[in-house]
C-alpha cells in the first residue's frame, strides 16, 4: 500500500480552493477560538464566529471524500 502526504502552508481560506472535489482522506484542524488569541488570529467575536467558520467548513466538506475522516481539536 501506497501512502501519500500533502501538506499545505497557507491561509485554508486560500489553500483549500487548490484542491479538487472529493480528494482529501483526512482533515485534522484546530480552528482559533472565538475571541481568543487576539493578537495571533485577530479574534472572533462570538457572534460571528458560525459565519465566519461556514465557508470554510463548506471548503472542508467539498474537498473531504465521502469516505474521509474530518477532526476538529478543540
Amino acid at each position: 500500500m501506497e501512502i501519500k502526504t500533502d501538506l499545505y502552508l497557507g491561509d485554508c481560506k486560500e489553500q483549500l480552493r487548490l484542491l479538487p472535489d472529493n480528494s482529501v482522506d483526512l482533515i485534522f484542524t484546530s480552528p482559533p477560538y472565538a475571541d481568543q488569541r487576539k493578537n495571533t488570529y485577530g479574534g472572533i467575536h462570538p457572534d460571528k464566529y458560525v459565519g465566519w467558520f461556514l465557508p470554510i467548513s463548506y471548503q472542508l466538506l467539498r474537498v473531504l471524500k465521502p469516505t474521509g475522516t474530518f477532526i476538529i481539536k478543540h
